[in-house]
């Protein structure tokens, strides 16, 4: 029966948010789907909100609450001539998976997300933050029939952080009288994700195989696919900040209202979102004419302002915008902190240190001999010079991976055979920190750096001969952007990867440029198959 009714209630928001959506003119798939679950979110967001202030944050109210909403989006739809929405995918789809590598990628991600679904759905949540607070404020919410401070907390954090993936979650333990299904919150936000990323690259330029092999690969990036069947909160985030860039890219004030308001639910669910701000902003003015600045910085603001309403709470409750918690900048000097955050980042870190088997010391060897035959093929052929310094950058940095991946390989075959009932010793030493069981810990995998790399040197190439906007190149630079704007702010932690994930998702979008090196595209997903093979089988939910 709580199955049904969660059905029942997720079918009357999306239906709502769909027929809002088809009254807005937006004439692409992608927008339409990405509004839709903007619209869906913001009115889950939002009931929830209105309900507390009453007291009846219940199911009986809420399902009411949406029935509502549902009858005056009917309502809104009739009266505006009842729009067609413009959902086109198969002959897309179609043309995208020619492409065998898009099509290889493409199966990976099934089979591999398949799994986390299973995960998802009967596998209990177990992460320390899941169990903390992430799920605690959930329940709570439940219980006191409202989204409020919760007396006598065990965690400060269930009361004080942003709240809107929480909402999410507690509307489902609601309708369901269970948490089975509170990892679909981020199940579905990656969707999302995979969505915009797709539109940004067909918005940049890029073929629909480009397009999809970008979206693809941000898929089966190691920590996105370790935290999908979870109840943390970071691919939410994300969903919303790479659909308010997908939008911030259009001309019509509707997609532009719809770029505020994913801005405002990035801001009211975690506040890690200012990390991303300065990237977003870069990249909605490049995407822009200067015509435009002072619109989109204003509805920016908007969105800013409609998403602090947390911080607002914290205000009245305990007279200070954060609630008292004070950011831990650490000790270490800011260089120090961003060399570790770029190794973590391109996996050449080992736990806490930097060890020789985790340096870059192992490529050098690769990248002087690259120097030798690019100066040697440099009197007959510029290209052929340049793939020779990209194929040693790359073997720079690929080489100490594959060194602690081997590592980790021996772990997890000791780790299957153990539960198989052989006894079998694993190598003694602890697990580099990008590949312990916990998507807390993880960064992106061997993929993302073969492709930052790769791609990011086509992408440079290109925009300087004018064949992709500036903006194709503002996605990329965002990586190393995000990362020294967290490296500012906070000390420096393993976890903090998981706090750039928007970060990646744009730059996802110009990765589908790979296509046009095959050897690059496969060696990309060759990376992929490996690193799934191996954090996935090591991955304890």
């Amino acid at each position: 029966m709580g199955t049904l009714l969660l059905a029942l209630g997720a079918a009357l928001v999306v239906g709502a948010g769909a027929l809002v959506a088809s009254c807005l003119g937006l004439r692409s798939t992608i927008g339409l789907l990405l509004g839709v679950y903007l619209l869906a979110s913001a009115e889950v967001v939002s009931v929830s909100l209105a309900l507390s202030l009453v007291d009846a944050f219940t199911r009986t109210w809420l399902l009411f609450a949406f029935a509502a909403w549902f009858a005056v989006a009917c309502l809104l739809w009739t009266r505006r001539g009842r729009p067609r929405p413009p959902l086109v995918v198969i002959g897309p789809a179609r043309e995208a998976l020619r492409d065998r590598a898009v099509a290889v990628l493409a199966a990976l991600a099934v089979l591999t997300h398949a799994y986390a679904l299973v995960v998802a759905l009967t596998v209990p949540q177990s992460l320390p933050d899941t169990m903390l607070y992430h799920l605690p404020r959930a329940a709570l919410w439940k219980q006191q029939h409202a989204v409020a401070y919760v007396p006598n907390a065990p965690d400060e954090r269930i009361d004080v952080f942003p709240p809107a993936a929480e909402i999410e979650a507690s509307v489902s333990m609601i309708l369901s009288r269970g948490d089975r299904y509170v990892a679909l919150v981020q199940v579905l936000a990656l969707v999302a994700s995979c969505l915009a990323i797709a539109g940004i690259a067909r918005r940049l330029g890029l073929s629909r195989s480009g397009a999809a092999f970008g979206a693809l690969a941000f898929a089966t990036f190691t920590v996105v696919v370790l935290q999908a069947p979870t109840a943390l909160n970071d691919l939410v985030v994300a969903s919303f900040l790479v659909g308010c860039a997908y939008f911030a890219m259009g001309s019509s004030r509707a997609e532009l209202a719809l770029a505020a308001l994913a801005l405002g639910l990035a801001v009211g669910t975690k506040g890690t979102a200012a990390f991303a701000i300065p990237t977003l902003a870069l990249f909605a003015f490049a995407s822009q004419p200067r015509r435009r600045w002072w619109s989109i910085a204003g509805l920016g603001a908007v969105g800013i302002v409609l998403g602090s309403f947390w911080f607002a709470v914290n205000l009245v409750e305990v007279g200070h915008l954060t609630g008292g918690v004070v950011v831990d900048r650490g000790v270490n000097p800011l260089g120090e902190r961003v060399w570790r955050s770029v190794a973590d980042l391109l996996e050449l870190s080992n736990g806490e240190n930097t060890a020789l088997l985790a340096s870059p010391l192992w490529g050098l060897a690769a990248f002087a001999v690259a120097l030798v035959v690019a100066a040697l093929l440099w009197r007959r052929s510029r290209t052929g010079a340049g793939v020779a310094v990209l194929i040693g950058a790359i073997a720079f940095l690929v080489t100490p991976m594959i060194v602690t991946w081997v590592r980790v390989a021996a772990r997890v075959v000791a780790h299957a055979a153990n539960a198989v009932g052989l006894d079998v010793a694993g190598p003694a030493g602890r697990l580099p920190t990008g590949f312990v069981e916990s998507p807390m810990h993880s960064s992106y995998g061997l993929a993302f750096v073969t492709l930052l790399l790769g791609a990011g040197t086509l992408v440079v190439a290109d925009v300087v001969r004018r064949r992709l906007p500036v903006a194709a190149l503002v996605a990329l630079v965002g990586v190393p952007l995000t990362l020294l704007v967290t490296a500012l702010v906070l000390a420096y932690d393993p976890q903090r990867m998981r706090y750039v994930v928007f970060a990646v998702a744009l730059a996802a979008a110009v990765f589908g440029i790979g296509l046009r090196v095959r050897a690059l595209a496969w060696a990309a997903v060759a990376a992929t198959a490996f690193s799934l093979a191996v954090s996935v089988a090591y991955f304890i939910p």
